[in-house]
């Protein structure tokens, strides 16, 4: 799989991933698939779990997050890059514990090199857990594409799959929102390209 540091295509500059780099590759989507199976498992053994509650059940309440973002993001095979953007979370309306536990987090970001650029847009919900003090932890899947234009002639631009976990620790109190989030992605490999990245991301926004 070549990462995006390579700026020509793989027709011209093939590149043999190593055993080392496949068993890597192969114990982080088992890694991804387990936690992403514990957050199920911890959701199928709640009782009372309520179903588009949105739509259902007069009077449910979203709760509303907007938040900015910045987020240090550290691609497989190229050095890490800073990306901004917007996060929006809420209480899920799809599907919902008896205490409204689960919330949606839906963002978009942009990070511009001079290499490359990379547009990413996500979607995680998250099985979160109050704390004291307005904090509470969460975790989850996420499921979104990420639209790649490497600055390199012949290059196609290409949007790939994506797929990963994320946690994150929250703060709600009042009219503030500020989160600190860290996730782990993969990409679907197209025209030679992925994004397959970690990242850290800083918020602070505004509750509704």
């Amino acid at each position: 799989m070549r990462p995006i540091r390579a700026l020509v295509p793989r027709r011209r500059l093939p590149r043999l991933a190593s055993p080392h780099s496949k068993t890597k590759q192969t114990n982080m989507k088992k890694i991804l698939l387990a936690v992403a199976l514990s957050s199920l498992s911890v959701a199928a053994s709640a009782e009372g779990w309520k179903f588009a509650p949105g739509l259902t059940e007069p009077g449910f309440k979203y709760e509303p997050s907007i938040a900015l973002t910045a987020s240090s993001i550290k691609p497989h095979g190229a050095d890490s890059a800073t990306a901004y953007g917007v996060d929006i979370n809420f209480n899920c309306g799809l599907i919902q514990t008896p205490d409204n536990r689960m919330r949606t987090h839906f963002s978009v970001s942009r990070v511009n090199e001079d290499q490359y650029g990379a547009t990413i847009v996500e979607l995680s919900p998250r099985y979160t857990v109050p704390l004291a003090d307005g904090f509470s932890i969460g975790a989850g899947p996420s499921l979104g594409a990420v639209r790649l234009n490497v600055a390199a002639a012949g290059v196609p631009t290409e949007t790939v799959f994506a797929y990963g976990v994320v946690a994150g620790l929250n703060y709600r109190k009042g009219a503030l929102y500020a989160g600190l989030d860290l996730g782990a992605r993969r990409t679907k490999e197209k025209s030679g390209l992925d994004f397959d990245s970690r990242a850290v991301t800083l918020k602070v926004g505004y509750n509704f």
